[in-house]
């Protein structure tokens, strides 16, 4: 849609968002495919504390937006339009994704989960 020559997403029309949970580092095939977020970025993200994104909306480890440069460069939602959403659906499991995950599930970036087994038992017991 465009309104005024800007262009315009409704997402506060959304009622359901399904989306990944990323760890900062990116996995040996996103890396390899050319899509992970640049070095420059990675290496600022990681100074600010992050550990996990979702929709590239970074957070830290309690899941508090991290307000960086790459954060302004991100054409879609904003954390706060996602944060809007009723409901918000995260896919995502893998070890390396633990700190992820959980700051993810501690700042209400997701607040229904789809893991595997081994990670759903170790978010239930706090490891």
């Amino acid at each position: 849609m465009c309104r005024s020559g800007t262009f315009w997403a409704p997402w506060g029309q959304l009622t359901d968002a399904l989306v990944g949970i990323g760890s900062l580092e990116p996995s040996p095939l996103l890396q390899r495919s050319g899509n992970a977020v640049a070095e420059a970025d990675q290496d600022e993200l990681r100074r600010l504390g992050a550990v996990g994104d979702v929709c590239f909306r970074f957070f830290d480890e309690e899941g508090k937006l991290v307000r960086s440069t790459f954060d302004q460069r991100v054409i879609g939602v904003t954390a706060k339009e996602l944060l809007a959403v009723p409901r918000r659906i995260g896919v995502t499991g893998g070890d390396r994704k633990y700190s992820a995950i959980r700051a993810a599930l501690l700042g209400g970036w997701v607040n229904i989960l789809i893991t595997d087994l081994a990670m759903a038992h170790r978010l239930l017991d706090g490891a």
